[in-house]
């Protein structure tokens, strides 16, 4: 008896034999890794350097934090809007130049320190990184056009799996090269490498061809006109509804878990905050099992199911870790709760390209990452203030377990995750069928994308 909500196995494809596919995927890499090497760069030269030992250091290393997620939220939704009305080429390739003009200016920040001022060098980075993030978005959009223009259907779960494993490893190896780069060559080389990532990644995608004209109707209506008909194309498509009000509510969660992680393992684990590493060592490796697993089963079982199973996995996993009081079990709980995450990542964009018709792609993302962004502000902006007062003499014995402020906050975000993939299960199942009144057909020959981040 065949299972309902199962698919038959498709045939195996080579992404390779896409030619853009060659040029973008390391191309992507490159740019991945310098990130991965200037986002750390900068926090440790603030927080070691420029504001050492001063009272204010944390809110200079939050000032990265807030500059680097505004432009998601007003840039975002030009860049959604720029992208389904304009060549999407000339926008990665422009974008990314911006990004390394951006960058450059930095570089010879660290010698200049002296000579402008503590206050002056903080406004000239965070402008750096709003600048860079904001093309980011432009960057984005055109890339996830590229997909959805050259990667046909039933490749894009395996592209981004791809894509998503690449980015683990960066994870795991960027972070132990960028310290030592920072201080072994200092904050000027470390940020000209990553300024270089970008003039590289821009060289790769001048030979990444592909037809990247916007669709026709797009280029006819106002800007105004365009912003709201991406919304509109989100709140009457079930399941885009389902999946915005999925996002929103799991990064409202896990942004609050991520907040407290350091403070879990201290006070509630009670070991040294320094194992915070192999947490996220084990964490990644989790989520790289998950990426690499997720094409699989996405060609055996429904992707809307799949990504509403995964959340109710991770947030159970959550709701287990969250009761755990010994390093080791929590270690290996916290692992398996990345394999779902990873799984949830790879196949939610593929769902959503899918689902959103072609020439209402960049500005129905665009709301797909916007609501999510703000669950994230907020989590960062009230989870401390939450633990810090309201919950702060929270001290209970229940149920044969012992509630506290931080683990009370991990047991409730999991719970949350878990009753999300329950409650948007149905609406998602009941509309997995859905397409684009009027589909866009891939056109194979024309090469393959630079793979979108998780939206």
């Amino acid at each position: 008896m065949r299972i309902p909500w199962a698919r038959k196995p498709s045939p195996e494809t080579n992404l390779w034999s896409i030619p853009a596919w060659r040029y973008s995927f390391p191309a992507s890499i490159i740019s991945r890794l310098g990130d991965v090497i200037f986002d750390l760069t900068i926090v440790l030269w603030i927080g070691t350097d420029l504001a050492a030992g001063e009272s204010w250091a944390p809110a200079a290393v939050s000032g990265v934090l807030l500059a680097a997620a505004v432009p998601i939220l007003v840039a975002g939704p030009i860049a959604g809007v720029t992208a389904d009305r304009h060549d999407r080429h000339r926008i990665m390739v422009v974008s990314n130049g911006v990004q390394a003009v951006a960058i450059s200016t930095l570089v010879f920040l660290p010698f200049l320190e002296r000579h402008v001022g503590i206050g002056l060098t903080l406004a000239w980075i965070y402008a750096a990184i709003l600048v860079s993030n904001a093309a980011g978005q432009f960057f984005n959009q055109g890339r996830l056009a590229m997909i959805a223009k050259t990667v046909p259907e039933e490749q894009r779960t395996s592209a981004f799996s791809a894509q998503g494993a690449a980015n683990s490893l960066i994870a795991l190896v960027g972070p132990p090269l960028a310290a030592p780069l920072l201080y072994s060559v200092g904050a000027s080389w470390a940020l000209g490498i990553n300024a270089l990532s970008f003039v590289v990644s821009s060289f790769l995608l001048r030979f990444a061809r592909w037809d990247s004209r916007p669709e026709p109707s797009a280029e006819k209506e106002s800007f105004t006109e365009s912003l709201r008909g991406g919304v509109r194309a989100i709140v009457s498509n079930k399941m885009l509804l389902a999946i915005t009000v999925a996002i929103t509510a799991v990064t409202l969660a896990s942004g609050a878990i991520s907040v407290l992680e350091v403070f879990f393992i201290e006070q509630v684990l009670r070991v040294d905050p320094a194992m915070l590493g192999v947490m996220s060592m084990a964490f990644a490796l989790g989520t790289l099992l998950g990426v690499a697993v997720a094409p699989r089963l996405e060609h055996r079982i429904d992707a809307a199911i799949l990504f509403a199973g995964g959340l109710v996995a991770m947030g159970f996993l959550v709701v287990v870790y969250s009761r755990l009081v010994d390093f080791w079990p929590a270690l290996v709980v916290f692992f398996a709760a990345a394999i779902p995450l990873g799984i949830v990542n790879t196949v939610l964009t593929p769902l959503a390209i899918r689902t959103i018709p072609a020439d209402y792609l960049g500005r129905a993302t665009v709301t797909l990452n916007v609501f999510p962004a703000i669950s994230s502000l907020l989590a960062m902006a009230c989870t401390g203030w939450l633990v810090s007062t309201v919950l702060q003499g929270l001290d209970v014995e229940a149920l044969g377990t012992h509630f506290g402020p931080v683990d009370t906050v991990f047991l409730v975000g999991g719970l949350v995750m878990t009753v999300t993939g329950l409650a948007v299960a149905r609406p998602l199942a009941r509309s997995r069928s859905s397409r684009p009144a009027e589909p866009d057909e891939p056109d194979v020959a024309l090469g393959g994308p630079e793979v979108a981040e998780t939206v």
